[in-house]
């Protein structure tokens, strides 16, 4: 009798994770097939949100997002971090996609590939990652900002966006930011 109903529940798993794995394979294959290569639009859309920007605009952006910042200029601040932010992160996309051909290709392919090829492309990956971590900080400073000139209401989802953002190797501005947040909510540790 245990026998019996070990092989119906078992039979009953297998149906069920067959069926799991034909629906996800159907998502998967659905998701690759909806993708419409000649849908330009959420790239256009981006750019007509920015503009064409450039690493130097980017950084000279950072530059007067971090005086502001660092003379007290909360109001001042924010729209710039804000701008800074979403600049910061287009780049870093934009970076991201130059290495999308390597990241797209099989785990085979990618193993053949040689080292020589892929070491120009680490600079890149680097610079993606480190303007990744430049739009975390700026976020988290533009939830500063907020709190600093009382805006709590507006400052909770930036500031919890910045914590969700931030690395864990980032712990100063973890910190800061979990302060900043743990301030508000009259938290004490």
């Amino acid at each position: 009798m245990a026998f019996t109903l070990g092989r119906k529940f078992m039979k009953k798993n297998l149906i069920l994770l067959t069926f799991l794995a034909s629906i996800g394979t159907l998502c998967f294959s659905q998701d690759k097939e909806a993708k419409d290569p000649f849908d330009l639009s959420a790239s256009s859309s981006k750019i007509e949100e920015l503009g064409v920007i450039t690493k130097a605009a980017v950084d000279e952006l950072e530059i007067r997002a971090r005086s502001l910042f660092n003379e007290e200029k909360y109001e001042d601040a924010i729209p710039v971090l804000e701008e800074y932010s979403k600049k910061a992160n287009w780049l870093a996309n934009m970076l991201a996609a130059t290495l999308d051909p390597y990241y797209g290709a099989s785990y085979d392919d990618r193993k053949d590939y040689p080292y020589k090829k892929i070491q120009p492309l680490i600079p890149l990956e680097t610079m993606a990652n480190e303007y990744k971590s430049k739009r975390n900080i700026a976020i988290a400073m533009r939830g500063e900002c907020l709190l600093k000139i009382g805006n709590k209401k507006e400052a909770i989802p930036v500031l919890l966006n910045a914590l969700d953002l931030i690395d864990i190797d980032n712990e100063t501005w973890w910190q800061r930011t979990r302060n900043n947040l743990l301030s508000i909510i009259e938290v004490k540790i």
